[in-house]
């Protein structure tokens, strides 16, 4: 679990055009904001 004001792990996802990006390459370039969504389907 994180705590506030730590770090997130650099993990790797896919991007929307299904590419793996490294988390940590976004905000190398630019502040970046990651948003979780919860699907209720």
């Amino acid at each position: 679990m994180l705590n506030v004001g730590e770090p997130a792990p650099d993990v790797s996802l896919p991007d929307q055009d299904g590419r793996v990006v490294a988390l940590a390459s976004l905000w190398q370039q630019q502040p970046t904001m990651l948003v979780f969504l919860r699907h209720f389907g």
